[in-house]
């Protein structure tokens, strides 16, 4: 369990093969959005015990979907851990969606990876709880999405 103090952050890391610069991370044709969600251990990850901590689709300024960022820093992405949340052990649950077969329904590709970390200095607060089990559906915006016709107009799915 990684020791983490609210308000700090947290370098996450996806990798195809292996973690040095060369590796690829993931496809240049799967673009998409990250997604970063917790939920105490205690929970297990089950029922309404997660709520989203960070959400990136397209950077319009940058005309850059967040796996270009994560492929442009090799395979890395910085998250902010919240301070309006209890101290205690956490899961930390990093997502992809790769929408390069997305106009087609139940074709978007999701690279969900987890860890646990342990939170201290955290100022307490009530995030309001999601199940991570359906929290997306195959018809919403952002999981039916053509991202040939630009991501401006992306919509990132899930609780806000």
């Amino acid at each position: 369990i990684m020791p983490v103090v609210a308000g700090s952050e947290v370098v996450v890391e996806w990798h195809h093969f292996n973690t040095t610069e060369s590796d690829n991370v993931i496809s240049p044709s799967h673009r998409g959005p990250c997604l970063v969600y917790m939920a105490p251990l205690e929970s297990n990850g089950l029922g309404n015990s997660w709520f989203k901590i960070y959400e990136q689709g397209f950077n319009v300024e940058r005309n850059m979907w967040c796996t270009d960022i994560v492929r442009e820093n090799h395979g890395k992405l910085t998250v902010k851990i919240p301070t309006q949340i209890n101290n205690g052990e956490y899961l930390l649950r990093t997502e992809i969606i790769a929408l390069h077969n997305a106009k087609t329904e139940g074709e978007a590709q999701f690279y969900p990876n987890c860890a646990q970390i342990s939170v201290t200095g955290a100022t307490s607060g009530n995030p309001e709880l999601y199940p991570i089990s359906g929290i997306y559906n195959s018809t919403e915006p952002g999981v039916l999405f053509n991202k040939h016709k630009g991501g401006a107009t992306y919509i990132i799915p899930g609780p806000p």
